[in-house]
């Protein structure tokens, strides 16, 4: 019924040719130009043997190629691999062999991976955005040679595969969840209805879009017609520059860039970032102290949201214009076209969804929804965490007395102290609020007596911060228990996150 993305596509190039579609520096694309750069693509990819049910790679920043790669991927009935270009190379290239790719398209600043892919890559075609073009790819500015008309059709469904968006991998290798054309346009819908977008608005993703979150959003504005600005790689100044000179109304920003673009507006002057109405967020708990400096240095609302790549959404969410600020730091109430569901804390696939909770009360949560994917790409499905289409993504939440729903950490980052199961997240945004503290990350350390006992690891913001002062801290807070503070501190220059801002717990051990 909700057809596919290629028909949506092409009802908004029909409609609405001469409109704004994409911004890349100093070039935008209205929806007829757009429409033929995708094209052109989409024949030079059918020459290179790209089919239905072909992978392509998407290694790209946040540009304007990124677009045509997705969409013309869409035009010949094949999926679209979104992979993530700050991954070491050995993961990209698990990816690329294991999806068995039949071309990839990259950015020519990443042209270092990409010749270390092609060592291994088969009869994978490289196509390189921008130059100098490294040796056994091709310039993706051949596609000027090749006609703006429409590929020869193709006969795609909507419950066909479109789409592959990979897990962050902090806890292993990442996995590609495979999306129709369904269940990308259904979070489209949701993306929309949550943001409150039309086609007057101005969308841009300060997080690259070949993550999940940003992809959808990218793929929110494709739906509903309007334009968006593509930035290139992220910086404060730049991305605040951006939104004033396009008129943004809306961005998807991680927790660490809503604090970096807080702290440069101060920089900046007079700018004038008054049609900014909303900042999205996803992937981690934000502080209210830091909602309260976004909407005061920025003047706008903020929607933070909880999502899985299985579930290809937002499950929850939570927004300073609509819930009351006590409530700020919670994730919110379940979403549209989602069930939420908060069962007994033990391992996911052995608690049964009707093993709920007692409100309020902590325990595990799960979901099920429409846009839940039924497998990884290229992957056996017994990897696949779901039971009667509930999602288990292994997350501990804590539900208050009105159903609000607070994260405290995944089930395998536990630390078992003294037959306590203490979370490391839990500590960790206790510990942010400290005006000294730049960022943390906490730990379990072996220990004779307790098993394991708490450690902190600590950026300062202020050179003066011990750890004298830190314990005392928690000590006086009501807030964490006594048991919990961490028992060793180590000051650090910086932590291991990744492109969600989350700590990356394989590198932290």
């Amino acid at each position: 019924m909700l057809g596919t993305l290629r028909d949506n596509f092409a009802g908004t190039v029909a409609k609405w040719p001469d409109r704004t579609a994409v911004i890349h520096g100093d070039r935008t694309y209205c929806w007829s130009e757009l429409n033929a750069g995708v094209n052109r693509l989409a024949h030079l990819l059918a020459e290179l043997g790209v089919k239905k049910g072909d992978g392509v790679g998407l290694l790209l920043h946040n540009c304007a190629e990124f677009a045509i790669g997705f969409l013309a991927c869409q035009k010949l009935g094949a999926v679209s691999s979104c992979l993530n270009y700050r991954l070491a190379p050995a993961s990209v290239g698990f990816a690329l062999q294991q999806e068995k790719l039949k071309a990839l398209l990259f950015n020519a600043e990443l042209s270092a991976t990409a010749s270390a892919l092609m060592k291994d890559a088969g009869d994978c075609h490289f196509l390189c955005v921008g130059g100098p073009v490294p040796a056994g790819a091709r310039s993706f500015g051949d596609c000027a040679g090749f006609p703006a008309t429409e590929p020869p059709a193709v006969e795609i469904q909507a419950s066909d595969l479109c789409n592959v968006i990979h897990t962050s991998g902090t806890t292993g290798r990442p996995k590609g969840a495979a999306f129709t054309h369904e269940t990308q346009l259904l979070t489209a819908i949701q993306y929309c209805l949550e943001m409150g977008l039309d086609r007057g608005h101005v969308g841009m993703s300060l997080a690259p879009v070949v993550i999940g979150a940003a992809t959808n959003f990218f793929v929110a504005y494709l739906f509903v017609g309007a334009a968006q600005v593509m930035m290139g790689e992220y910086e404060a100044r730049k991305a605040l520059r951006l939104i004033a000179r396009h008129r943004v109304t809306e961005t998807f920003a991680v927790p660490t860039q809503m604090y970096q673009l807080a702290e440069a507006r101060q920089q900046l002057g007079e700018l004038d970032l008054s049609p900014l109405r909303l900042m999205r967020s996803g992937g981690s708990p934000i502080s209210r102290q830091l909602m309260h400096r976004v909407r005061d240095a920025l003047g706008c609302e903020v929607l933070n949201t909880y999502g899985t790549t299985e579930s290809c959404t937002a499950i929850t969410g939570s927004h300073t214009g609509l819930d009351p600020e006590e409530k700020w730091e919670s994730i919110g109430k379940a979403s549209y076209f989602q069930e939420v569901r908060v069962v007994q804390a033990r391992d996911g696939m052995e608690t049964r969804p009707d093993d709920l909770i007692g409100i309020p009360g902590e325990g595990q949560l799960i979901n099920r929804g429409p846009q839940s994917v039924a497998e990884y790409y290229c992957t056996p499905t017994e990897q696949l965490r779901a039971r009667d289409g509930w999602q288990y993504a292994r997350d501990i939440v804590r539900v208050d007395a009105d159903g609000y729903i607070y994260p405290v950490d995944r089930i395998d980052n536990v630390i078992i102290s003294g037959g306590e199961n203490i979370y490391p997240q839990e500590i960790e945004f206790f510990l942010s609020k400290h005006p000294k503290i730049a960022d943390v990350a906490v730990c379990g350390v072996a220990d004779d007596k307790w098993g394991q006992v708490v450690k902190a690891l600590i950026v300062r913001r202020a050179p003066d911060l011990s750890a004298g002062e830190i314990d005392r801290y928690c000590l006086e807070s009501s807030e964490l228990a006594r048991h919990k503070r961490p028992k060793l501190i180590e000051f650090v220059e910086s932590l291991p996150r990744n492109v969600l801002g989350k700590i990356d717990r394989t590198a932290l051990r």
